[in-house]
């Protein structure tokens, strides 16, 4: 039985959950952050769930932050205590993520004058909900999340051989729950995401294999198809409709008639394609090019780019009745892999698996084994482990990776430019060079004596291979910025910024100065991604708007730099 944690400084929703919502334990409401943390202590890890209500209405002692002091300077000391009571919730849950960053919380609240969107999904709950003081209604809502969340926290729900890699973090989670939703229905999709992140890889294998449709997965890079001909390659085109069509020939419409069509790069189609696609998606029907009968279009159609398609709309570049089309309320961004610290270390171990899978690394392992007299199961999984030490004997017949922490934080901390897709390409080679040595020069390494091999089932892998292998990588290490002063990613995953040291007024001034210089250059080297500024101030991507925020209080105007970013 689940245990829930309802803080409010009522009893209303913690009844309202008692009468409706079975098969769950709700503790007493903690009234204020102090009792939820007093809970959280006794309960010890136990607590599986909390439920967060957004007002307060408890005495000013009680209301974080405690310290008030810079508040409250200078500032309407009644106006500003009630705004803390109408945020409340919002500032316990800002606590509860510092303390238990991966206890699900649900945001909820029965005023319709306290707007909570921005603020729950900037603080990373779960989920959210305006509450309609209807018990019924209110119950569903709210029992339909709380078990969609607590089956997350169980475990995934997927099958473990899907060639994508979730992880167990809510936020994946819920992005695979809401793409398989997405993927039974006739809508189109949108895949947001940097290059290899996995955008193909999902429209393929998940979103395809869950769409039910009995037709074909027919994928089209944009990038990679010349203007003149993208027409002809995307409607067909009949004989004789243009110099060279000599023969008539059927386009990716058609062959994806029933099934599913990719379209990566959606942004390189040109503004007279692009109203030809809306036809499709409207009415279902378009016309080869040459061609004055109409074809039928029975398509799902998933597009994907990791260029911003609303400065596109914006600039003229994509036309809004095509955005508006395709169903933008429901993008799905895919996150890159330096997003995904929380999952790493099992990300690791998974695409270590993969790789050790691979034709010629496979057969690599059957030697390395064959030689010490191990044997290597065609099925198991390679194990991995990052530790100073040899791990503890287990199963002597399979073969153990070992990282030292060292070079498994220089490969957390990587950028990772070419993300997921890289990242594969780089461990193959990794464990493709940890095992050649080991088997071509065996009969060097190993004792004569076998008895004296005490693990040969480690395999460590060596700090000096994966630096030599990262070392040409890191294209970025050295990048002329606007003013030619460099920006020198460090060894440690740190930076070394040039900046230009004047005199100033006061030290304040310098201060600032000097500020201001070093937060410019990064969002240049960062192409004005506040989100991976906060990764590298502050090692929290979802801490942005506290970059924005500084920099607006040192007088940097964001605008400005995006022009000049838009001008080159």
């Amino acid at each position: 039985m689940s245990q829930i944690l309802i803080i409010d400084d009522e009893d209303k929703y913690f009844e309202l959950c008692q009468r409706f919502i079975e098969g769950h334990d709700f503790l007493p409401p903690a009234r204020n952050y102090r009792e939820a943390e007093a809970t959280l202590e006794a309960y010890r890890g136990k607590v599986d769930l909390v439920l967060l209500d957004v007002h307060f209405d408890i005495p000013d002692e009680e209301l974080l932050p405690y310290d008030k002091t810079e508040l409250l300077t200078g500032k309407d000391h009644k106006r500003a205590i009630e705004r803390l009571r109408r945020g409340q919730g919002l500032h316990i849950l800002d606590q509860l993520r510092r303390v238990v960053p991966d206890l699900p919380v649900i945001v909820m609240t029965a005023r319709d004058d306290l707007p909570i969107e921005a603020d729950s999904e900037r603080l990373q709950a779960e989920d959210y909900t305006y509450l309609l003081d209807d018990e019924y209604l209110d119950a569903r809502s709210l029992r339909l999340q709380i078990e969609n969340i607590l089956a997350q926290r169980a475990g995934p729900a997927g099958d473990e051989d899907e060639p994508f890699y979730w992880g167990e973090t809510s936020r994946m989670q819920g992005l695979r729950r809401r793409l398989s939703i997405l993927a039974r229905g006739q809508l189109p999709i949108i895949l947001l995401g940097s290059t290899g992140t996995g955008k193909s890889l999902l429209a393929r294998e998940f979103i395809h294999a869950r769409s039910h449709r009995e037709g074909p997965f027919v994928a089209v890079d944009l990038s990679t198809v010349p203007h003149d001909l993208m027409g002809a390659h995307l409607f067909g085109v009949v004989k004789g409709a243009y110099t060279g069509a000599t023969t008539s020939r059927e386009g990716v419409l058609q062959h994806a008639h029933g099934g599913t069509l990719f379209l990566d790069e959606i942004g390189n189609l040109s503004l007279e394609l692009q109203k030809a696609l809306l036809q499709v998606l409207q009415e279902g029907r378009y016309r080869p090019v040459g061609s004055v009968d109409e074809r039928v279009a029975d398509i799902k159609l998933v597009v994907a780019t990791n260029e911003n398609l609303v400065e596109m709309v914006r600039h003229g570049k994509f036309r809004e009745d095509l955005y508006m089309r395709l169903n933008p309320a429901t993008a799905m961004r895919l996150p890159s892999l330096t997003e995904r610290k929380d999952d790493f270390s099992v990300l690791l171990e998974v695409f270590v698996a993969r790789v050790a899978q691979e034709a010629y690394n496979a057969d690599l392992l059957r030697q390395y084994a064959a030689q010490r007299g191990m044997a290597v199961s065609e099925t198991d999984a390679v194990p991995v482990s990052v530790s100073r030490k040899v791990p503890a004997k287990a199963d002597s017949r399979r073969i153990h990776f070992v990282f030292h922490p060292s070079s498994y934080k220089q490969l957390r901390d990587f950028a990772w430019p070419g993300n997921f897709r890289q990242f594969e390409m780089f461990l193959s080679n990794l464990i493709t060079l940890s095992l050649v040595e080991l088997v071509d020069q065996a009969d060097v390494v190993e004792p004569s004596n076998p008895a004296e091999a005490s693990r040969p089932d480690v395999i460590p892998i060596l700090p000096r291979i994966v630096r030599e292998l990262m070392r040409p990588m890191d294209i970025s290490r050295i990048e002329p910025e606007t003013d030619g002063t460099p920006v020198r990613v460090l060894d440690d995953g740190g930076h070394r910024l040039g900046v230009t040291l004047l005199a100033g007024d006061s030290l304040n001034a310098v201060s600032c100065a000097v500020e201001r210089q070093y937060l410019e250059l990064l969002f240049e080297k960062y192409e004005g991604d506040l989100a991976r500024m906060a990764g590298v101030l502050l090692s929290d991507p979802t801490a942005g708007r506290k970059v924005q925020l500084r920099m607006n209080q040192l007088g940097i105007k964001l605008r400005s730099l995006k022009q000049r970013r838009r001008g080159r």
